[in-house]
């Protein structure tokens, strides 16, 4: 437990923040792991939530949520009338991307501009897929689901999201070794620090609240890519 014990737990709020959060691959899931307990925990509830999605995602992400607006913007002129839209809803407002979803920086930029009133905004990534931007925090997947084809992945995404010095004496293995069997998992986070740094947070499997065929029916559509 040595890397585990000098990990301290993710508790910093996440409203009008830009998060990445990370997916294995072929993994299908409602929400991924983890996401219902930080992003809807936390009051005051989202007024708006709105998908981001383009062309070639899956339909099964137009399901997991009773989204108020699911838009699928493929110019800048489509983006400029996304980010009015933003700065006239309701605050807080949830922002959600579907994986393969690019989003402009200036779009992230603006938004970030906005201070406590800019959205919150989720970026759904495949683990080892580069990051478009610099995020607030960066999720990372259950460290169950990060087997030895996947380690490689994640180590070099750390390396990239933390300083040498902060993983100097940090085994990535060793550490997901330990928080696979507490459910739990990493996020790099910048929020209230002055450079980013290393957490966990518990990554439990979303519930379906007695919605499991919707949870079925989602599931085999991203399955299928369909």
């Amino acid at each position: 437990m040595n890397n585990v014990v000098q990990l301290e737990a993710f508790e910093s709020s996440i409203k009008a923040r830009r998060l990445c959060w990370y997916l294995v691959p072929n993994a299908p899931a409602l929400y991924p792991p983890g996401f219902q307990e930080q992003i809807f925990t936390e009051t005051p509830p989202f007024q708006r939530r709105i998908l981001l999605t383009h062309r070639s995602a899956s339909e099964a992400w137009k399901l997991t949520d009773k989204w108020d607006a699911i838009l699928l913007p493929t110019t800048p002129t489509d983006w400029s009338l996304i980010l009015t839209i933003l700065l006239n809803q309701p605050t807080p407002s949830l922002v959600m991307s579907t994986p393969g979803t690019v989003i402009p920086s200036a779009f992230f930029q603006k938004c970030s501009q906005q201070g406590a009133k800019a959205p919150t905004i989720v970026v759904l990534q495949t683990l080892g897929q580069p990051l478009p931007v610099t995020f607030d925090a960066v999720f990372f997947p259950p460290a169950k689901s990060i087997d030895e084809s996947l380690l490689e992945a994640t180590q070099l995404a750390l390396q990239k999201l933390l300083s040498s010095e902060t993983l100097r004496n940090f085994s990535a293995k060793d550490a997901l070794k330990d928080l696979r069997g507490a459910g739990a998992t990493l996020v790099v986070s910048s929020i209230e620090e002055v450079e980013p740094s290393l957490y966990w947070y518990y990554a439990s499997e979303p519930t379906t609240r007695g919605n499991d065929l919707l949870a079925s029916v989602v599931q085999t559509l991203l399955t299928r890519g369909i």
